[in-house]
């Protein structure tokens, strides 16, 4: 029992000899060694407590499961590996019958959900994206419940969330930078125009020059949220070799923007994100003395990165007196457009300023 276990999956565990006959048929050398064990590594308590509660519901029949959802192509693989390494044990190979009426033997139930946990998971959206990568690669797990930093071959750094998981090569492509997220992260992207960094989360890419931002893309989540804090970054749907797609068809983001993927759909929703931060603080003063219009919207556009649209020609006679430096950009909006009685909205990332003008 030399392995230390520290870094297994659920999965991990299932296809783990030391484990599974623990389970199955303990002893007191093996109870000894996992009390030992999980009393040294609570960050993996869990993962080792739900594969032996899978091992326990499956020794006790799982018929029910089976018929409702395992697929055929599943069952299928699975049964197709387990008579490879099983030609000779014909008692064995009656048991595994593919009907819905067998109730199976705890030893064969065991067999067939460790080849199903690994079927399935080698056809998430992770690991399909993982054939891209052409060179040897590295991945990083978040097993704590705080983000971790880790710093990419060229400099970038990657805040890397709880519950989340990122694989890159050990040395990127000459003429790109590819990296596969599962889970959350947020990138400070080194800058080199020769080298475009890609960021692959579920089913969608995120394209960037350098810049930082934030990709949340559980493999759970329905959808793919893309935010920007610095820069601008191009977002679509993965590329289809086959097909030849291009970014055309996605979205383009520039600061305190965010794109919403609908993973069912296939659609993008932009918007901006739910606090905007300043992104360009050079000089810029929300202090006004019957400053045009038109000045207090040009310094929040250039604060912010944030397009403002109105009508200047309606507009060209509104004032303000003020000082805004503490409140957020839609408290500003607020006391703004009350000022030319108008209201605003926000569509695709810009704000619309809707007024009737000044008296």
């Amino acid at each position: 029992m030399a392995n230390n276990y520290i870094l297994y999956s659920v999965s991990d565990f299932l296809i783990d000899d030391v484990f599974v006959t623990h389970q199955l048929n303990p002893n007191h050398e093996s109870k000894l060694f996992w009390q030992t064990w999980l009393a040294s590594n609570p960050t993996n308590k869990r993962e080792y407590i739900e594969a032996a509660k899978i091992i326990g519901t499956i020794q006790m029949g799982l018929k029910t499961y089976e018929s409702n959802n395992i697929s055929v192509e599943a069952k299928n693989y699975i049964f197709s590996r387990i008579q490879e390494t099983n030609k000779k044990k014909t008692s064995l190979a009656k048991i595994l019958k593919l009907s819905s009426s067998v109730v199976w033997s705890g030893a064969a139930i065991i067999i067939l959900l460790i080849g199903l946990v690994y079927f399935s998971l080698q056809n998430t959206a992770y690991h399909k994206n993982l054939a891209t990568l052409h060179k040897a690669h590295i991945e990083k797990v978040n097993k704590l419940d705080k983000p971790i930093l880790i710093h990419l071959p060229d400099g970038s750094a990657v805040l890397l969330a709880p519950k989340s998981k990122i694989t890159y090569p050990e040395n990127f492509e000459n003429d790109r930078r590819l990296v596969i997220l599962s889970g959350e992260a947020t990138f400070d992207i080194s800058k080199d125009p020769t080298k475009p960094f890609l960021v692959m989360a579920n089913e969608v890419t995120t394209k960037v020059l350098g810049t930082r931002f934030n990709v949340k893309a559980f493999e759970e989540m329905k959808d793919v949220v893309v935010s920007v804090q610095e820069g601008k970054v191009s977002v679509f749907k993965n590329l289809n070799e086959r097909k030849k797609e291009n970014t055309l068809k996605g979205v383009v983001l520039l600061p305190n923007q965010q794109a919403i993927f609908d993973r069912n759909t296939d659609q993008y929703d932009k918007k901006l994100i739910t606090t905007p931060i300043i992104v360009n603080a050079n000089g810029i003063s929300f202090e006004f003395n019957e400053a045009p219009l038109s000045e207090v919207f040009k310094r929040i556009e250039l604060a912010y990165g944030i397009e403002i649209v109105y009508n200047e020609a309606l507009l060209a006679e509104c004032q303000v007196t003020g000082a805004f430096e503490n409140e957020s950009l839609f408290q500003k909006l607020d006391i703004i457009t009350n000022i030319v009685a108008g209201s605003y909205e926000v569509l695709e990332g810009k704000i619309l300023i809707n007024a009737k003008g000044c008296k």
